[in-house]
């Protein structure tokens, strides 16, 4: 690469991150009335930590997902401590950008988001009961969390 074309991609880079913090702060413009009481700082750390922890989570768990068997129960890797690593990866990243971002608004979508998880994660249950019966109930009693161990 020459120095005309590595001079031609900077600003393209460059544009792109300005387009993406014009964006990530539309929220904080939007809802800025709506914010956590808490020091910016805090919130960031708190934030982040839970962004890596759901990106580990999740993938932990799409390496699970890609070399399994379709047609057998897993409960190995993540699955020996909880049976819905996909959907706790999914409410902590949302509570990852919730901190990220400050706002009671994407609190409130993160709770429902959860919830929702949670049902659905209950109807999945119930359907895997009747794919593998008596194989899935002793993977409850075994595994008896659905996303936190020792907590739910």
């Amino acid at each position: 690469m020459n120095e005309h074309q590595d001079r031609q991609e900077k600003p393209e880079h460059m544009f792109i991150w300005v387009a993406f913090m014009v964006i990530s702060l539309i929220p904080r413009i939007i809802f800025g009335p709506f914010l956590f009481p808490l020091p910016l700082v805090i919130s960031w750390i708190i934030g982040g930590f839970l962004l890596f922890l759901g990106i580990v989570i999740w993938w932990r768990w799409f390496k699970l997902w890609q070399q399994k068997d379709r047609t057998q129960l897993v409960t190995h890797g993540l699955y020996r401590y909880i049976r819905h690593p996909y959907y706790l990866s999914i409410i902590i990243l949302s509570f990852g950008v919730t901190f990220l971002m400050q706002s009671l608004i994407f609190l409130l979508l993160t709770l429902l988001t959860s919830i929702t998880l949670y049902k659905e994660a209950e109807k999945e249950e119930k359907q895997l009961i009747k794919i593998y019966e008596e194989q899935y109930r002793k993977f409850i009693e075994k595994v008896r969390w659905r996303f936190i161990p020792g907590v739910i």
